[in-house]
Order: structure tokens, then sequence, then C-alpha cells
């Protein structure tokens, strides 16, 4: 089945995971202090591909701008699935631009992401995954769910397990 042949519960949840992946990047507009684990969350500002070329206050405003739109984009995507917008002939290429500008900008501010850019990586990961199935499977999309649920499932139940709390 193609993207556009989901129905129930599978476009609920693909609608719904695309809408929150993009609410998600909205942390990186702050940079947040966690006085209990003592560390930052979010993004500071940086970015060690911006900052050889602009200031480092345009390079926050660009950032800024950047991981709105990156939640927009992947809002936007997730209303389409859910077929509340109409935007079928675009949808597929939507999502593969989300993905693709999210992990782009991640890799642009990977040294602002905190506490440790590696906390981060499982929305690359999501992105990459989003990217493969749409352009290697598009017509397997049935198989990208349970993919997407496993990642899911394992960002609330082993995330903070598996990667070690900062300290700095």
């Amino acid at each position: 089945m193609n993207l556009l042949e989901l129905a129930g519960l599978e476009e609920i949840f693909l609608g719904l995971y695309l809408m929150a992946h993009g609410g998600i990047h909205l942390i990186f507009i702050f940079n947040f202090f966690d006085e209990e684990k003592n560390v930052y969350t979010g993004w500071s500002g940086r970015s060690w591909l911006l900052e050889k070329v602009l200031s480092r206050k345009l390079t926050s405003y660009v950032g800024k701008i950047t991981w709105v739109v990156v939640a927009i984009l992947f809002v936007v995507s997730g209303l389409g699935v859910l077929d509340l917008l109409a935007i079928d002939e675009y949808l597929v290429l939507l999502i593969l631009f989300s993905s693709t500008f999210a992990t782009l900008s991640f890799i642009a501010f990977y040294n602002g992401l905190s506490p440790t850019p590696y906390h981060w990586i499982l929305g690359v990961v999501i992105d990459l995954v989003l990217i493969f199935f749409l352009i290697v499977f598009p017509n397997e999309i049935g198989f990208l769910l349970p993919i997407l649920a496993v990642i899911f499932l394992w960002a609330v139940l082993f995330h903070n397990k598996v990667i070690p709390q900062s300290t700095t």
C-alpha cells in the first residue's frame, strides 16, 4: 500500500507521528536549563557551519526560523496524511523535503544541540527511515509503520537508559 492508501488507525498513527516529530523540533528554539540534572536542553544558538559566514546573533535568528520551518513542514505533512489538507499530490514530496531539511538542519546546528548532539540522534533516525521508505519502498508504507512504532517505544522506554545523562 502506498501513502495515499492508508486508512483508519494507520493513517491516524502516521499523521500524529509526523506532527509530534515536527513539534519536538520546537525545543530547539530555546535552551532550557534543567536544574535537577544540571544540564541545558535544546539549542544554544550555535552552528559550526553558519558561524563561519554569519554573526552569532544572525546565526541564532536563522536557526530559530529553521526549527520553526521544520516543525511547520512536519505538522503540515501530518495534516496531509490525516486528509485534513488537500495536498495528496504533494504529500510524498513534502514528507521527503521535511525529513531532508530536518536532517540538514541537525547537521548544520550539530554543535549547538544540548545536552549533547547524540541525545537528538533519534530524530535523524526517524528522518532517515522516512526518506528510505518513501524512496525505496513507496508502495510498502505498511512496513514503515511498525518500524516507527518500535522507534517510538524505544524512545519512551529505553532512550534515557541507553544514552548516558550528561552532567556538563
